[in-house]
């Protein structure tokens, strides 16, 4: 039936599709990209996808969490495809790859940046940022020149794949690559409660930022994506990651503070609003200095008040 949800599943993919007379909407899952982190599932607006908890067995990674939609509660408003770390959700409308949400202008875009100064590379690197990338990302395209000696002749960013993690950042030691993740956080590890011989927090890990040096575990926050998965299948509770910020285009609306709250907390979106809030109060001074026979009360915003009920209102949530 024409408007209605129609579910496919198979090994690798579950999509959702609904057609109607003139536009198409299609959300997509990539089960090898997902880690089951439940990223997604907190921030569904009406708890449309729920977890399946992962299989462990002695400390190990036997099937990784995975998440699955209720039809009936989904209306395919794409914001879990905005905020998936991994790229392992994907929203069209009408072949075209953008959300809902984002299209309706109600959700905004996140920030994130991948940019390679190619005039620094040099092949003595050893090619290491295409070695420690955690998704094939990153093609370097080399040629050996007269004398015997190799040159780097493209370097090439598949940013669909991209992590954003900036692994590749940290491995090249020229300085040639810069990378913006989308966000920040932190991540802590009470390791007198970890078991011994358990690897799960290691397996789950997308971008190794939870490693093994000498029999012992490692934390790099600085490749970490605050995904959250190695909190969600650790059975003794010893990781707590947290999401201080989210780096993303302007935007006001409410589904976005009711998302950023899930993913980050109170005080984050009143350190968001308070900074929306301010830039308003400047731009209505600079205006103000612009037109200075305009009378202060044409210019006054109601600004302060919004921003003061929208606080109040999410801190009672």
């Amino acid at each position: 039936m024409r408007g209605e949800i129609i579910k496919v599943e198979n090994q690798k993919k579950i999509t959702l599709e609904r057609n109607f007379l003139t536009r198409s909407y299609v959300l997509s899952l990539n089960k090898s990209l997902c880690n089951g982190c439940g990223l997604c599932v907190d921030i569904c607006p009406h708890e449309a996808i729920t977890l399946i908890p992962a299989e462990i067995d002695e400390g190990h990674l036997i099937i990784k969490p995975r998440i699955d939609f209720d039809l009936d509660s989904c209306i395919l408003c794409g914001e879990c495809a905005v905020l998936c770390p991994l790229n392992a959700l994907k929203m069209e409308i009408d072949k075209q790859e953008v959300s809902t949400f984002v299209k309706n202008e109600a959700f905004p875009v996140l920030l994130k940046e991948i940019n390679v100064a190619t005039e620094k590379c040099d092949p003595v690197c050893e090619l290491k940022c295409q070695d420690v990338c955690p998704t094939n990302a990153i093609k370097i395209s080399t040629k050996e020149t007269e004398n015997g000696k190799k040159s780097i002749t493209k370097v090439q960013i598949l940013k669909e794949s991209c992590f954003y993690c900036k692994g590749c950042e940290l491995a090249c030691d020229l300085d040639a690559i810069t990378v913006k993740k989308p966000f920040q956080g932190c991540l802590d590890l009470k390791r007198d409660l970890c078991p011994n011989d358990c690897m799960i927090c290691v397996e789950i890990c997308p971008t190794d930022a939870i490693h093994l040096e000498k029999s012992k575990l490692v934390i790099n926050t600085e490749i970490c994506l605050f995904c959250s998965a190695c909190q969600e299948v650790c059975p003794e509770k010893a990781i707590t990651v947290q999401r201080n910020w989210v780096f993303h285009t302007d935007i006001n609306a409410a589904a976005w503070l009711t998302a950023l709250k899930k993913l980050t907390s109170f005080e984050t979106v009143r350190k968001e609003l308070i900074i929306k809030s301010g830039k308003k109060r400047s731009d209505v001074v600079k205006q103000r200095e612009r037109h200075p026979h305009l009378k202060s009360k044409q210019l006054t915003s109601s600004r302060a008040a919004e921003f003061l009920e929208i606080l109040n209102k999410y801190k009672e949530r």
